[in-house]
Order: C-alpha cells, then sequence, then structure tokens
C-alpha cells in the first residue's frame, strides 16, 4: 500500500513538472488592440451602444492575451514567430466552464487591422479585424 501511495506521489510530481509549462502565460505582442470576426465586432458595437450583455450578444474577442468570450476563453502559453511580422503560432490554454485543453492557432496577418486565424479544431481559417468599439464594450463592473 506504502509503495502504491509513493508511487502515485511521484506520478503527480513528474506530471505536474511537465504541466507547469503549460500554466505560464505569456502575451500575443503581435497583437495590439481588440479583434473579433466582422460579426463579432458588430456585438460590441452594440454592447457600447447600451445592449445589455449576455450569452447571446457578447463576442468571442481575441487581444494579446488571448481568445475571450462570454463562457470560455483561450490564453496564450507560448507563441513563437513563424514568419517575421507575418505569421505567429500560439500554444493557449483554453476553458470552456468545467472544460480544460490545449490548442494551438496560427494567426496569419492578411492587412494593417486583420488576421486569418486558423486551429483550434476549425476547418477553415476566420478573419478577426480591429473593433474600434471594443475597448468601450468592458463589463459593467470594470467600468465603475
Amino acid at each position: 500500500m506504502r509503495n502504491s501511495l509513493l508511487r502515485a506521489a511521484a506520478m503527480l510530481a513528474v506530471s505536474g513538472m511537465f504541466a507547469a509549462p503549460l500554466a505560464a502565460k505569456e502575451r500575443g505582442t503581435f497583437i495590439d488592440g481588440t479583434f473579433a470576426t466582422e460579426a463579432g465586432c458588430k456585438k460590441l458595437e452594440a454592447i457600447a451602444g447600451g445592449k445589455t450583455r449576455n450569452v447571446e450578444t457578447v463576442p468571442e474577442v481575441l487581444t494579446a492575451d488571448g481568445f475571450a468570450g462570454w463562457e470560455g476563453s483561450c490564453e496564450f502559453t507560448k507563441v513563437f514567430e513563424h514568419e517575421p511580422g507575418r505569421v505567429w503560432v500560439g500554444l493557449m490554454y483554453c476553458v470552456e466552464g468545467p472544460s480544460t485543453n490545449v490548442a494551438t492557432y496560427a494567426f496569419t496577418k492578411t492587412g494593417p487591422d486583420t488576421f486569418d486565424v486558423s486551429g483550434g479544431g476549425s476547418d477553415e481559417p476566420d478573419e478577426y479585424r480591429r473593433c474600434e468599439a471594443g475597448a468601450a464594450a468592458k463589463p459593467a463592473e470594470e467600468k465603475k
């Protein structure tokens, strides 16, 4: 019994050593501002205009910290610049309710204010663009 407990403790310690780097946060410094899909930017504008924040009105946004939405988020844990000034790969730690996972995304700069974002299980990239209303769409408790 004691050997089983020692082995279990050793396995937890070893697995913790490998998981520790995933817990470290990094920023996607290539992302300057708040980005979302076209539909997401429209939702941010509506929220900035006074629309109530809820699961249907809050879009997923992309900032230097990662993705954030009503039901979950993905934080950068490691960012690699694949093609200088054009393509980045992000290893991300994602949380949605009680579920957590690690996902890899590619960010391709397609214009001064646009990125194609692929990965995370999607077959096709999504275009994210800078949203002017992003800074104004903070939760009410953050505005105080």
